[in-house]
């Protein structure tokens, strides 16, 4: 019998998606898919992932409350075939939606950390979109997850 539910280990990071569509991303615009994340039983079997964005723009987003918005596409088939891609350009694909990370407006550097989500036994891309009012820097634009699992104890 469990007694306790406790976090089997800290959060290992170092998994970055590529994503080379998010450097100079522009206003309004959907990214291209991030490479396959395999959760599936052949694999990992993780449990919860947290999402960590690394960006910036050249001028201060505009937008009143400035996100990038994440969207998440499963494949039930062994990563064969996936749900179809989100629609570009702030439309809110409901079920594909997983958060967003709110932007600050200014153009140094920043970091922003959201989750956790709940990560079934399946293959996943990742998506970004862009609702900052500007378009993000040529470079050094990152999404990375860090996984995290539970033990019962």
């Amino acid at each position: 019998m469990v007694s306790a539910v406790k976090w089997e280990t800290a959060v290992s990071s170092g998994v970055t998606l590529d994503i080379s569509a998010i450097n100079s991303l522009a206003n309004n615009t959907m990214s291209n898919a991030s490479s396959a994340y395999d959760n599936s039983v052949s694999a990992n079997l993780n449990t919860l992932v947290l999402f960590r964005l690394r960006t910036q723009f050249s001028v201060a987003p505009s937008d009143a409350n400035p996100t990038i918005e994440l969207y998440g596409s499963r494949s039930i088939n062994g990563g064969s075939t996936y749900e179809n891609d989100p629609l570009t350009g702030g439309a809110n694909q409901g079920h594909m939606h997983l958060d967003s990370f709110p932007v600050t407006k200014v153009t140094s550097a920043q970091e922003i950390i959201i989750g956790p989500v709940p990560l079934l036994p399946l293959h996943y891309k990742y998506f970004l979109d862009n609702q900052a009012g500007q378009p993000t820097t040529t470079t050094s634009n990152t999404l990375d997850i860090g996984i995290m699992n539970l033990e019962g104890q």
